[in-house]
């Protein structure tokens, strides 16, 4: 299965994908009795432009924005295949940043 089309449900086991993603998937996909704590924050990357997610579809999208600050809402529904460098971080993070930190989320 190609990841443009893949449900963002698939993610939330993958081991190869980062745990920032990974784990707001399984936050915003549970049943809302069971979404407790703080709904983690997740930035990517579309179209060159650094976006939140906001909301996993269970249509097998995502909710994206526009404006970093935003909780709810969104500007535009995409799959996650088309977003790149998922980080709970706004600000894209260099490696640099990272040394001896084993993820960069």
């Amino acid at each position: 299965m190609s990841d443009s089309s893949k449900h963002c449900d698939d993610y939330i086991e993958d081991e190869t994908q980062p745990d920032c993603l990974r784990k707001f998937l399984d936050y915003t996909r549970a049943p809302a009795i069971e979404q407790t704590g703080h709904k983690p924050k997740l930035f990517a990357d579309y179209q060159g432009k650094r976006v939140r997610v906001v909301m996993a579809s269970r249509f097998g999208d995502v909710g994206i924005s526009k404006s970093l600050n935003r909780e709810y809402g969104y500007n535009d529904r995409v799959g996650l295949g088309s977003l790149t460098n998922f980080s709970k971080y706004r600000k894209t993070k260099t490696l640099k940043n990272f040394i001896g930190r084993k993820r960069l989320c």
